[in-house]
């Protein structure tokens, strides 16, 4: 089932593990959305916290997705929803 964004939400975006301690993805907060794609993926601005000594970085015009997978196989910025705890 997929999930609509909206603001204040927290998403994981995949990030440069050189800004980011060594991890290639961190937690961010949707900060505006834009529109659903034809692939059933959003668009959205997010903030993310870094792991690192700048703790923050803007990302705009990321391509929101239902899995980690997803994600990883979009050519772009790419951002998903956090996997679900039992």
């Amino acid at each position: 089932m997929a999930q609509t964004p909206s603001l204040g939400r927290v998403v994981l975006v995949l990030v440069n593990p050189i800004t980011n301690n060594g991890s290639d993805i961190a937690p961010a907060m949707v900060t505006r959305v834009w529109e659903q794609g034809k692939d059933g993926s959003w668009g959205v601005n997010l903030k993310a916290n870094l792991d690192s000594p700048t703790t923050s970085k803007w990302f705009t015009s990321v391509r929101l997705f239902d899995t980690e997978d997803e994600a990883r196989a979009h050519d772009g910025e790419a951002a998903y929803w956090p996997p679900r705890t039992p």
